[in-house]
């Protein structure tokens, strides 16, 4: 089976490990992917063909060309695009050609829309035979989408949900015993709930911040946040806080995932359309209690009270109340930790991943041979 996979960005280590797994199966991947990231060289490594190119837009004329040419040199059993852009491009590209199946992957929930010309371009394109979804709240987006109130084109035969895959060693392995934090001014005996966000409104910073002041658990507390800031929502919110002195806006940082391990909580506080939190899954690999928001995917990560614990989104007191639970309770966060680094393991396993999206790939390969008969 020949794949043509289309990316618009480099291929993260959950993809490149997705990709080299279905190789390993049987399947013939080309992929098309931003040049110089790090991920080309395992990928041609394990006999996979790589094509690098940056593509620019949504509508992108040369890539467009270069689709073509590819699709009249090369014959595909199957188009697997993993991001957006490169979806519509190809979209473009195949106006009046012979039809090939396609898979696309949505990895956050929004931004779709019967009216809006572009959508037709993507997801609600007909030529699209299935939408693999990264956590079944965005599944559930999708068949919950209706046209004219009544009608929706989604359904549970052609949107599924296949968890993105990893490895707990990947973020377990090689960790240096200098720690990070303490260099960074967080006090190496103070208790530190940490954030891996971009800061912006729905992200629920401010209501993360807010919590801060509203925690018994003492002075020893410390929040450190790391992200880029993409909005100013969180300032009102820090600038008021008795606890500023305390709370730690770092910015991004690289090897933010190996400073998870330093966290004594990892929180993520979204409000609205989180899709299945790479951050909250670093810091779970690491052993790492996690307290999430009802919000999206992040309640698929946890078992509530086993593997963690999941609170409202946009209650600042439902925040300070879990965090007073695990801070108080040594005992119990860290078997919540090692439970949450388990469940990475049975649930979150690349090697699932692969077995899936394999399956998908041959349902839709032999249920398209079937209708050309």
């Amino acid at each position: 089976m020949k794949v043509l996979c289309l990316f618009d960005t480099g291929v993260d280590r959950g993809e490149c490990n997705l990709l080299i797994g279905l190789k390993q199966a049987g399947v013939q991947p080309y992929v098309i992917c931003k040049p110089n990231t790090g991920r080309i060289a395992a990928l041609q490594a394990a006999g996979i063909l790589v094509e690098p190119w940056e593509i620019h837009s949504k509508i992108d004329l040369p890539f467009i060309r270069r689709l073509r040419e590819l699709l009249e040199q090369e014959s595909f059993d199957l188009v697997h695009a993993f991001r957006k852009s490169a979806l519509s491009n190809y979209t473009l590209a195949t106006l009046g050609r012979k039809e090939t199946p396609v898979i696309a992957y949505r990895g956050i929930i929004g931004n779709l829309s019967y009216w809006d010309p572009f959508s037709w371009l993507t997801f609600l394109n007909p030529r699209i035979k299935k939408i693999i979804c990264v956590c079944d709240a965005i599944k559930a987006y999708f068949i919950n989408k209706k046209f004219l109130l009544f009608f929706s084109l989604f359904t549970d035969h052609n949107v599924v949900r296949i968890y993105k895959g990893h490895k707990v060693e990947w973020y377990t392995e090689k960790i240096d015993s200098e720690l990070v934090l303490p260099r960074l001014g967080i006090p190496e005996c103070a208790h530190v709930i940490g954030c891996i966000s971009r800061i912006k409104a729905r992200k629920g910073i401010s209501e993360l911040i807010q919590s801060m002041d509203l925690m018994t658990s003492g002075t020893e507390v410390h929040l450190v946040i790391l992200g880029r800031v993409e909005d100013q929502s969180y300032r009102s919110a820090l600038e008021s806080s008795a606890s500023r002195e305390r709370i730690h806006l770092l910015g991004f940082l690289p090897g933010a995932a190996r400073i998870a391990a330093e966290f004594d909580i990892i929180t993520l506080p979204s409000l609205r359309r989180e899709g299945l939190p790479r951050a909250v899954i670093e810091g779970m690999a690491h052993g790492v209690a996690p307290v999430v928001t009802n919000a999206g995917g992040s309640p698929e990560l946890i078992e509530h009270g086993v593997s963690g614990l999941i609170v409202p989104p946009g209650d600042p007191a439902a925040l300070a109340e879990a965090f007073n639970v695990l801070l108080s309770d040594d005992e119990r966060r860290k078997a919540m930790g090692q439970a949450a680094q388990q469940r990475i393991r049975t649930h979150f396993d690349t090697d699932q991943s692969v077995a899936q999206t394999f399956a998908l790939y041959n349902d839709v390969v032999a249920g398209y041979a079937k209708k050309q008969k």
